[in-house]
This record gives structure tokens, sequence and C-alpha cells, in this order.
């Protein structure tokens, strides 16, 4: 089984990574997680995409509800909810999740880098697959509304994805520096893969970290991008209506064009299979597949076929 690197953001990432792990041994596996949608909220350090891949590995992931541990319970959050807290209005912890983070944050000014708490969470819920911070440092997704600018998280959750994004920022992203170990992943890896995450607000932070692009298009014949796009829309999220308002555009033939310098193969759904021969103009090999993973059997037949593709 080949050895496998993913960068992966949240709900889209999980559910391939469930199936990633059903075909390669998990501890044959590494993740390298989003952290641009960390953000400070009830005097806790959050970090959503670390959490849901941790939590979707580890067996406990509320896959239906896409975030958090299933079967929480919420009575800090109502408490908060109680005493006015303005956070706790748009931004649900659980109160299991809501202890993960308080460990990463106890954790955090006990004087340990990121990277050394995630690994113990993950390590606390069974996970055996290797899950990397892309950075140590705080990188922030911003993005910038006809109001001024707010986080992505902000964003995302509290005002639901409706305002139009002008511009997108990853603030803190020339201090950044890669997690030691991942450089070594990458290296001696056989397969890297893109999950079908949000390009700008999933990837791009990864990828904005000092050494990581140049990483990748060194070694770019292993990488495999999976298309989170079907038909120019998003299967979940709002990563078709940042691309087209970013000017990117949202079909398959324009993500290509995003990823073309740091993947060889684009993987898209059989929806747009017509799109093939446009994607492959652009010097990527494409494959198309039934990439909808409703369950964890359908997201490792996916993983399967893009192995053998």
């Amino acid at each position: 089984m080949p050895k496998a690197v993913a960068l992966a953001g949240g709900v889209g990432a999980a559910k391939f990574l469930q199936g990633l792990v059903r075909v390669v041994p998990p501890e044959d596996s590494t993740v390298v997680g989003n952290v641009g949608d960390n953000i400070w909220l009830f005097g806790v350090y959050v970090a959503p995409d670390l959490d849901i891949v941790t939590y979707a590995l580890g067996g406990v992931w509320d896959r239906e509800q896409g975030w958090g541990i299933k079967g929480d319970s919420y009575r800090v959050r109502d408490a908060l909810t109680r005493l006015g807290s303005e956070g706790a209005k748009w931004f649900g912890l659980g109160d299991r999740d809501f202890a993960t983070c308080a460990f990463r944050t106890e954790s955090l000014r006990l004087g340990q880098s990121l990277s050394e708490i995630t690994d113990r969470i993950r390590r606390s819920f069974g996970v055996a697959t290797r899950i990397f911070p892309a950075t140590n440092e705080e990188l922030t997704s911003m993005v910038k509304l006809a109001g001024g600018w707010v986080s992505f998280e902000e964003y995302y959750v509290r005002l639901r994805s409706e305002p139009v994004v002008e511009e997108i920022s990853y603030r803190g992203a020339e201090n950044a520096s890669l997690v030691p170990g991942i450089r070594e992943a990458l290296q001696e890896s056989e397969t890297i893969f893109v999950c079908p995450s949000n390009p700008v607000a999933s990837i791009a932070p990864i990828l904005a970290v000092a050494e990581m692009r140049e990483l990748l298009a060194a070694y770019r014949e292993k990488c495999i991008c999976i298309s989170p796009l079907v038909g120019g829309k998003s299967i979940k999220g709002p990563a078709d209506k940042m691309m087209m308002s970013l000017g990117y555009g949202s079909s398959v033939v324009d993500l290509a064009r995003f990823y073309q310098d740091i993947c060889s193969t684009l993987v898209i759904d059989t929806t747009d299979a017509a799109s093939i021969e446009d994607v492959e103009k652009l010097g990527l090999h494409c494959v198309a597949l039934d990439t909808i993973m409703t369950d964890e059997a359908k997201s490792a037949k996916l993983v399967s076929a893009v192995l053998n593709a």
C-alpha cells in the first residue's frame, strides 16, 4: 500500500480520509491540516478543520451535522447564551468539543506547539494517522466584504456565507513555517492527495506557508486533486461562490488552472466528464469518477478507484 499524504480542510476532507484509511493502512497516512479557520472564541483556541478530521478518523464525528462529536451535549453553549455571550449566538461548541479546545488552549499557554498538541489530541481519540497542522504559527484566513474584513469562520458561520467576498488574505502567512515532519512526509510518500476541500479557504492557506507550494511543485507528478465541485457547484460550503467572486471561476477547468502547478492529476465527478479534454489541455491527467461520498463505503470506493486510475 502506498504511503499517502493528504492536504485537508474540513467536511469534504474528513469524508475522503475516512475512505483513505480503509484502503491505505492508517499508520501509513499523514494529514496536513488547514489552520486558516482557527479562531479564538470564549477564551479558547478553536481549530475547526483539525478537529473535524480528528473526530472523523477517531470514529466520533457527527457526520450528519458536519462538525463536532456525535451525541454531544451543549450545556456550556446554552449557559453562555443565557449570560449574554455574543459568540454563543452564532458559534456552537458541544461540551466535549469545548473540552478539546480548552485542552489545546491550556497546552499552548504551557508552551507546547500546536503540532505537539494536535498529536496528543489525535492519540487520545485513538487515531493512528499522523495529523500535522500546516504551521505552528497563527495563520488566519481573512475575507474582505463590503463592510470590511472578517475572519473566514465569521463569514462562514455567523454570516452564513451570504455576503460577496471581494478579497481573501492569509494573515500571518509571511511569518509561518512548515511544521517539522511535513517535508519528510511529502518526500517519502508515494501519493499526495489534495482533498475535496474549498480551494481558496482550506487548501490555499496551507499553500501559503513558506516552502509548501515549492515542495508540492517538486512532487507534482505524484499529486492528485479530488474536485470539490460538481457541475460548477460546491458539494458543501461556499467554494463555488468564493471562487467566482474572487475571479477564478467555478468549473473543473478553472479548478485545474488553480492547481496546475502542483497537481498532475485531477479527479472530477462523472457529471463533468465532458470537460476532460479541456482539463488535459492544461497539462493534467483527468479522471471522471463518482465523487459523491454519502457514506464511508462510498468514500473507500472513491479512494480505491483513484489509486487504480
